[in-house]
C-alpha cells in the first residue's frame, strides 16, 4: 500500500546542502509492525516525516495506494495527513489548552463529522486506551504515559491505515513504556505500523521488520518486502476547519491569558467608547431637536407668504451680563431699548400666488384631515391705543418695520402655554399677555402699553448718551399692576374722513382721535402667561377679535369705493403703480382684504405624521404646476422649526464627524497594538500550528485559527466599548437632567452598537491578516520541533 523509491532528501546547512537521505526504497506491506533504527542524524525522523507528509522530498516517488504523490496538491496532502495517517510523538504535542476529548476530536472536526458523532467516536477510542474518565481533564493534568494515551487515540480517531510513531516511548518511564509498546502491537493486528525507535531491544521484541539506516542510506531490512499489493480504495473528503472550530481554538487561547488579553481589549475599546459617546450624544440631540419640532406643531405651523422671505438670522449677545431672576409672583422689566437692539433684515425670494393656492386647498380634502387649523391671514394690523390716547400697536415708541406687539393667537396655542395669573381667553375682548420663560417683560413693551412712564425713557436715553456703561435699573411688577389693564381698537378706516368725495389723513387731528379712540372697541388684558419654547414679549388677540373688525371695515365707505375700483387709489384719485405694488400697501393700512386672496396660510397639522403628509401635497401641487408650464404658481413655504431641527443636525453632524476623524487614530493605533500582539500568539502557538498541520489542517485553516483570535478580541474590545460608553451615557444623562431638564441626552442606537462592534472586529481582521498568513506558511516539521 506504502512504496518509496529512490527517495532523496536534502537540507541546507548554511552555505552547503547535507543530503540527508541518499536514495531510499522501501515496500512496506498492509498490516505490519515496523521499526526504524538508528543514531542520530541517520536520517529515520525525516523519513518518517515525508511519509507523513510532513516534508516533501527532493526525488524519487512516494507511492500511496498505487497512485505516486508527484501529483499530490496540498489538499491532497492535507487529507492524506487527515485520513491515512495517524501521528504519535515523542513529547506528545497535544494542545494544552484543550481538553482531552479536544484534542481527540480535532481530526474529525477536519474531516466535517457533525459533534454527536465525533464526541461519540472520541469517548470510543479514549475508553479503548483506558482514559474514559478523563475525557474533560486537560493535558497538563494527566501523566507522561496518560498524555501518549491521548496521543495514540488522536491517531486512531479517523481510522488511518498507517500509524506513524516518533520514538513513542522516549519520554516514558520503563513500566509505562511497556504498556504503550503492547497497545501499539495491539493495534498492528490490522493497520501498518511505523516506529522510530533508538532502543533495539524495543524493536525487536514488538516488530515483525526492523529496517535499519545510516547515513541516509538502509543497510539492513530483517523482512523486506518486494511483492505488488492490489491498491485498496478508499474515499477521502477534503479537510475543512470549520470557523467555530477555529473560534473555539483560539477562545481557550485567550483563556489562559487572561490579564492580557482583557488589557488588550481595554486599549481596543478606547476608540470604541470615543465613538460610541459622540454618537450617543449626536442621537440623543437629534432625538431631543426632533422632538422639540413634533411637540412646536402649534407654535410652528407651515406658513406659506404672498412674499416668502429668507430671514436672516440676527442673534444678539450681551457680553458680561447676567440675568436677573424675578421673585415669585412678580414681572421683571427687561432693558431692550437703551442697551440692546435687534433687527431682522429679509430678503424677498419669491412672490406666491395664495389666491391658487387656496382654491387647491378647498378642494383638496386631505388638507383637513391632517390639519387641526387652516388659518388664512390678511395683511393686518390692530390698531390699540391707550386710554389717554397713546398709540400702543404698531407702536410708535420703537421705529422698526415690524414694531406690532399685538399677535392673534391661534385656539391650538393656547395649549403650549403656562398660566401665571389670571385666565385664558374667553370671550373676543380679551387678551393676554406672553413673557419669557424667566418672566421678564421688554421695555418697549412696558412702554408702548403704558405700564411703564414714557419720560423715564427719555431720562434713560439722556444718561445713556452721557455714560455708555450705564445701566437701566430693573423694574418689577405684580401681576395686578397688569392684569385687567383696559385698551382702545380702532378701525384702519377710523384714520380717514370723508370731505367732498375724498378721504383726508386725520390721525394727527387730536380732537377727531379723541373721539374714534373712546368710540372704539375695549379689550382687556385678563391673563398672563410664559411660552417657553414659543416668542413672548405679546399681546395675543383672538381670532374673533381681528375678525369682528374687519367686518366692521368691509362696512365703511371708503372700503367699499376702493374695492370697487382697484385700479385707482380712492385718497389719492390716482392711479396704482402696479411695479411698487402700490395698491398692496394701501390695501394692508386700511385692512381691506380679498377673502378668497390671503396674505398668508397657516396649516396646523394634527400631529408629526399629519405635518409629512401636509408636506407632500404641497410638493404634489408645486409638480402639478410645473408640469402643466405654470412654474409661477408653484409656492415656497416656510417650517420654521424644521429649519431649525435641520440647522442643528447639520452642525451636529459635522461636530461629530470631526471628532470621530480625530479618535479613529487611536482605532488605528490599537488596530497596530492588534496586529503585534497577534504576531506574538503566532510564536507562541508555532507548535500547535505544526499539530494542527499534523493532523491534516491546511494553511487555510491555521490562517482560519488566528483570524478567529482577532475576531475574539474585536469583539470583546467592541462589546467592552459599548459597556462602558452605555455606563458613561448615564452619567452623562443624569448630569445634563439635573441641569438643563434634558432626559436621555445621550443615547445610542442599537443599530449603532453593532456597528461599532462589527467595526471593531472588522479593524481587528485587518490587523491580523499579516500574521495570520505568516502562521499559515509556517513549516510544520520545523513547528513541532518549536518549545
Amino acid at each position: 500500500m506504502l512504496e518509496l523509491k529512490n527517495i532523496k532528501k536534502s537540507y541546507k546547512a548554511g552555505d552547503e546542502m547535507q543530503e540527508v537521505l541518499k536514495g531510499i526504497s522501501i515496500n512496506f506491506r498492509r498490516n505490519e509492525f515496523t521499526s526504524i533504527l538508528g543514531s542520530s542524524g541517520s536520517g529515520k525522523t525525516t523519513l518518517l516525516n515525508i511519509i507523513g507528509g510532513l516534508d516533501k522530498y527532493d526525488d524519487g516517488d512516494l507511492i500511496i495506494e498505487g497512485i505516486s504523490t508527484k501529483k499530490y496538491t496540498e489538499r491532497d496532502w492535507d487529507s492524506y495527513r487527515n485520513y491515512r495517517v495517524g501521528f504519535i510523538f515523542q513529547s506528545y504535542n497535544l494542545i494544552m489548552h484543550q481538553s482531552v476529548l479536544s484534542n481527540v476530536e480535532m481530526a474529525l472536526t477536519l474531516s466535517g463529522v457533525s459533534k454527536k458523532e465525533r464526541k461519540a467516536k472520541a469517548i470510543e477510542v479514549l475508553t479503548k486506551v483506558g482514559l474514559k474518565d478523563h475525557i474533560d481533564k486537560t493535558p497538563n493534568q494527566l501523566s507522561g504515559g496518560q498524555m501518549q494515551r491521548v496521543a495514540i487515540a488522536r491517531a486512531l480517531i479517523n481510522d488511518p491505515e498507517i500509524i506513524l510513531a516518533d520514538e513513542p516511548t522516549g519520554a516514558l518511564d520503563s513500566k509505562t513504556s511497556v504498556q504503550i509498546m503492547d497497545l501499539l502491537k495491539e493495534i498492528a493486528s490490522d493497520k501498518l505500523i511505523i516506529m522510530v525507535t533508538h532502543n533495539p531491544d524495543i524493536a525487536k521484541e514488538y516488530s515483525t521488520r526492523i529496517i535499519e539506516l545510516k547515513d541516509g542510506n538502509i543497510i539492513n531490512d530483517t523482512n523486506p518486502y518486494n511483492e505488488k499489493e492490489q491498491p485498496k480504495t478508499k474515499k477521502i473528503k477534503a479537510t475543512a476547519m470549520s470557523l467555530l472550530t477555529s473560534l473555539s481554538l483560539s477562545y481557550n487561547n485567550l483563556l489562559t491569558k487572561k490579564g492580557r488579553t482583557f488589557l488588550t481589549a481595554i486599549a481596543g475599546s478606547i476608540g470604541i467608547i470615543g465613538i460610541a459617546l459622540i454618537l450617543s450624544l449626536s442621537n440623543g440631540v437629534q432625538k431631543y431637536a426632533s422632538n422639540l419640532e413634533k411637540n412646536s406643531l402649534g407654535d410652528y405651523p407651515i406658513t406659506i407668504e404672498r412674499e416668502n422671505t429668507d430671514l436672516m438670522k440676527s442673534l444678539t449677545t450681551i457680553a458680561n451680563t447676567k440675568e436677573e431672576k424675578c421673585n415669585n409672583n412678580k414681572l421683571c422689566s427687561k432693558d431692550d431699548v437703551i442697551s440692546n437692539g435687534s433687527s431682522l433684515d429679509a430678503l424677498v425670494v419669491k412672490k406666491n400666488n395664495l389666491k391658487k393656492l387656496k382654491e387647491y386647498i378647498d378642494s383638496e380634502n386631505k388638507f383637513e384631515k391632517n390639519a387641526s387649523d387652516i388659518a388664512y391671514d390678511y395683511n393686518f394690523n390692530l390698531q390699540v391705543y391707550t386710554n389717554d390716547y397713546n398709540k400702543v400697536n404698531p407702536s410708535d415708541l420703537v421705529k422698526k418695520e415690524n414694531s406690532n406687539i399685538f399677535n392673534e393667537i391661534k385656539e391650538i396655542q393656547l395649549k403650549k402655554y403656562k398660566l401665571l395669573a389670571g385666565k385664558l381667553p374667553e370671550n373676543k375682548n380679551e387678551v393676554i399677555l406672553v413673557v419669557d420663560k424667566d418672566k421678564h417683560v421688554n421695555d418697549s413693551l412696558l412702554y408702548s402699553l403704558g405700564i411703564k412712564d414714557r419720560s423715564i425713557l427719555t431720562e434713560d436715553l439722556a444718561k445713556k448718551n452721557n455714560d455708555e456703561k450705564y445701566k437701566v435699573q430693573i423694574t418689577e411688577y405684580n401681576y395686578d399692576d397688569i392684569l385687567n389693564k383696559t385698551y382702545k381698537v380702532i378701525l384702519n378706516t377710523d384714520y380717514y374722513k370723508e370731505e367732498n368725495g375724498s378721504y383726508i389723513d386725520y390721525s394727527n387731528n387730536k380732537e377727531y382721535m379723541k373721539e374714534k379712540i373712546d368710540n372704539g372697541i375695549e379689550i382687556k388684558i385678563v391673563g398672563i402667561v410664559t411660552n417657553k419654547d414659543g416668542e413672548s414679549n405679546v399681546i395675543c388677540y383672538t381670532h374673533d377679535l381681528k375678525m369682528e373688525i374687519l367686518e366692521k371695515i368691509s362696512q365703511t365707505s371708503i372700503y367699499t369705493k376702493q374695492i370697487d375700483n382697484k385700479k385707482t387709489n380712492v385718497l389719492t384719485n390716482e392711479p396704482f403703480d402696479e411695479i411698487t405694488n402700490t395698491y398692496d400697501k394701501l390695501a394692508e393700512n386700511l385692512a381691506i382684504y380679498d377673502i378668497d386672496n390671503p396674505s398668508r396660510i397657516n396649516i396646523y397639522p394634527k400631529d408629526y405624521n399629519s405635518k409629512e403628509n401636509i408636506v407632500k401635497l404641497i410638493e404634489k401641487y408645486n409638480k402639478e404646476n410645473k408640469k402643466n408650464k405654470r412654474e409661477d404658481l408653484a409656492v415656497e413655504y416656510s417650517d420654521v422649526m424644521k429649519s431649525l431641527v435641520s440647522g442643528i443636525s447639520s452642525v451636529i453632524n459635522i461636530i461629530s464627524f470631526v471628532l470621530i476623524g480625530f479618535i479613529a487614530i487611536s482605532l488605528i493605533v490599537s488596530s497596530i497594538m492588534i496586529g503585534i500582539i497577534t504576531y506574538i500568539s503566532v510564536l507562541e502557538r508555532t507548535k500547535e500550528i505544526g499539530i494542527l498541520r499534523a493532523i491534516g489542517a491546511s494553511k487555510k485553516d491555521i490562517k482560519r485559527v488566528f483570524i478567529a483570535e482577532t475576531i475574539i478580541e474585536g469583539f470583546i474590545s467592541g462589546a467592552l466599548g459599548i459597556i462602558v460608553a452605555l455606563l458613561l451615557s448615564k452619567i452623562i444623562n443624569a448630569i445634563v437632567l439635573n441641569l438643563a431638564k434634558i432626559k436621555d441626552i445621550a443615547t445610542l442606537p442599537f443599530g449603532s452598537a453593532v456597528f461599532l462592534i462589527s467595526l471593531s472586529i472588522l479593524l481587528n481582521v485587518i490587523a491580523g491578516l499579516i500574521p495570520a498568513s505568516m502562521a499559515a506558511k509556517k513549516d510544520p516539521v520545523e513547528s513541532l520541533r518549536t518549545e
